[in-house]
């Protein structure tokens, strides 16, 4: 999604993409690699209709993308129908890897219930017992709401209200008066990029920080810190990465992604080097060859991600299982102050392979 609210964040992941394949020396199972670049503007329409010129006309042996979860549905139907290897750097949609799941089809991302599953608990275990949710009116934020629901009714929490606007709307004010009306422990959401941002000051601006704490899906606190200024400071999320993870790995990834790209890598770049890097190991696998599918897909659901977000594996409905971190912002960082879930599934509920 290379033009509106999603352009950043895609050209992250591409830079990920393309750091990952160059370590391999620009090549993937020894073969050149032609590429092709189609901007989708996060317009759903868009999906079916480039995923389906990428593979008849230019016949692709793989697609990577994409960031909306609307617009991932159109190329699910074409990697589906055509059988083409559909690599997903981020859209989180749970059909994805549920009902809709493909044998061709593998995320190496997320799924949008899969932060959110593990925000419930969090918040139980620092005394919130009644909150409310507030995200846009579509899909992801439908979903990241499934796995806020379910992790924190289990954990004994009470959801008071659930509100919506639709996406991208970004007029916060009657809700957030709403809620200070409503008076919960706790506000959980899910909301991304410059809308996430806007939300932020508006619920600062709005006289709530400080008195009612304000949680999220990751997303909420993701390359968006410098926009929001002081008003995002504290805020705890859940998420399976964080800029400021301790390990050899993850500093050796931003040094590089820094230097390659002058500039930060964020959760995205991640999930784009990642993507990269499944590639990578099944391209390996099959020396190039991705015709040979059975031993390609046998390889990418073998495969073992030594990711800057810390090992992860592919599940069986080919998603992530992955540690999602428990971060605040402090100083303009999300600084890790736990894990919140270990080697967390999707359940992959009503996938059906084959």
């Amino acid at each position: 999604s290379y033009t509106g609210t999603y352009a950043q964040l895609s050209v992250a992941i591409e830079n990920g993409v393309r750091m990952a394949i160059d370590q391999q020396g620009g090549k993937l199972g020894g073969r050149e690699i032609e590429w092709f670049k189609v901007d989708d503007e996060s317009e759903p329409s868009k999906g079916v209709e480039n995923a389906s010129k990428l593979v008849q006309r230019d016949k692709v042996d793989v697609l990577i993308g994409t960031v909306h979860s609307g617009v991932q549905m159109g190329i699910q139907k074409v990697a589906r129908d055509t059988g083409v290897l559909s690599l997903i750097p981020n859209a989180g949609v749970l059909a994805a890897t549920r009902s809709l799941c493909a044998p061709s089809v593998f995320r190496a991302s997320y799924t949008n219930s899969q932060p959110t599953l593990a925000l419930g608990k969090a918040m139980m275990d620092r005394g919130h017992k009644k909150a409310v949710w507030i995200s846009w009116k579509y899909a992801a934020g439908d979903e990241a709401l499934e796995g806020f629901k379910q992790s924190y009714t289990a954990a004994g929490g009470t959801i008071v209200k659930e509100l919506g606007l639709p996406f991208p709307n970004v007029e916060f004010q009657a809700l957030l008066t709403e809620i200070a009306a409503l008076k919960p422990d706790a506000v959980a959401c899910f909301f991304a990029g410059g809308g996430a941002a806007k939300f932020i000051k508006d619920y600062a601006a709005a006289g709530l920080k400080g008195k009612i704490p304000l949680y999220g899906s990751g997303f909420l606190t993701e390359g968006i810190l410098d926009a929001a200024g002081p008003a995002a400071e504290g805020i705890i999320t859940t998420m399976h990465y964080a800029d400021s993870l301790d390990t050899p790995r993850n500093k050796q990834f931003r040094l590089e992604y820094a230097k390659a790209f002058r500039s930060q890598p964020d959760v995205y770049a991640v999930q784009g080097y990642d993507t990269g890097l499944l590639l990578v190991q099944g391209a390996n696998a099959v020396k190039g060859d991705m015709t040979a599918k059975p031993a390609l897909y046998k390889a990418l659901e073998g495969a073992v991600i030594d990711s800057p977000r810390g090992k992860w594996t592919m599940s069986k409905f080919h998603n992530p299982v992955q540690d999602i971190y428990l971060r605040q912002v402090e100083n303009k960082e999300n600084k890790v102050i736990g894990v919140a879930a270990k080697a967390l599934a999707d359940s992959g509920a009503g996938c059906r392979m084959g």
